[in-house]
């Protein structure tokens, strides 16, 4: 491997556990058995509407084009990010234990 191509490797390597990390943070004050105190509402308050502009921001890139295919991945719309995400927001029930099982083989 080139110097070059381990350097990018690398790069994509942390931004992913930048992202998993601020994914486990917000995971773990949701899910925190203890009451929440001013702050962990506070902080509920912001990251939700950050989380859900996330997901906006990739449906957006992830419209169709007049020719029937995604504007991202190229492919005939809906493409499979498109599908994946309603699936999980429309059918949680059925989409999130493989997803779930997906994300904790990852880990």
């Amino acid at each position: 491997m080139d110097p070059l191509t381990s350097a990018v490797a690398d790069a994509f390597t942390l931004l992913r556990q930048d992202l998993c990390q601020r994914l486990d943070d917000a995971e773990s004050s949701s899910t925190s058995y203890e009451d929440w105190d001013e702050e962990d509402i506070d902080a509920a308050r912001e990251l939700i509407p950050h989380l859900v502009l996330v997901l906006r921001g990739l449906l957006l890139d992830h419209q169709m084009r007049p020719g029937g295919e995604c504007r991202t991945c190229s492919v005939a719309w809906p493409c499979p990010v498109v599908a994946l995400m309603h699936g999980l927001l429309k059918d949680p029930e059925n989409q999130f234990p493989a997803l779930t099982h997906r994300v904790h083989k990852e880990r």
